[in-house]
């Protein structure tokens, strides 16, 4: 059973993949040693605020591509290069989306591939990779971590996938 009418798909493919682009895909927080951690990992960038405690070289803000060469642990670092290539894969789910949102029909008339469906695969591989990741960070970092927009991606690209576009 389809949870989407047709007509109203192309919307939803766009809104999508605006709001899987909005959440944070992994938030992480933790306290030792007298000090706590809060990550806000976004698809572009990774916010990292720190409490009760000064570190050199910590940079609070960085964006993706940044972070792999930023971070020392082998977890962190495939996580975090995971991280980047889900980046890459949502850059063109957002640039078909922007292109779908001006020339819907046009696109519609004219891809080999239904545009929906296409967003639809483009978020779940994004889902794919960011739950790869968070699980790689789950590893590393002592306290919680959650796969915030990473869910959110999976779902949406569930729903996409299975619209009826009768």
């Amino acid at each position: 059973m389809a949870w989407v009418k047709s007509e109203y798909a192309g919307e939803l493919a766009v809104l999508s993949t605006w709001l899987v682009g909005l959440a944070p895909w992994s938030v992480s927080v933790f306290s030792q040693r007298g000090f706590s951690v809060a990550a806000l990992r976004f698809l572009p960038f990774r916010f990292q605020f720190i409490f009760g405690a000064q570190f050199t070289g910590e940079r609070p803000f960085l964006w993706t591509w940044e972070v792999p060469g930023f971070v020392a642990s082998g977890e962190l670092t495939l996580g975090a290069t995971l991280g980047a290539v889900a980046f890459g894969v949502y850059a063109v789910a957002f640039a078909l989306s922007l292109f779908y949102y001006v020339e819907e029909e046009r696109l519609e008339a004219r891809s080999p591939v239904d545009p929906v469906r296409l967003s639809g695969g483009l978020l779940g591989a994004v889902a794919l990779l960011t739950l790869a990741a968070t699980a790689l960070f789950v590893l590393y970092f002592p306290g919680v971590t959650l796969p915030v927009g990473a869910a959110v991606a999976a779902v949406l690209a569930a729903v996409l996938l299975r619209v009826d576009r009768a």
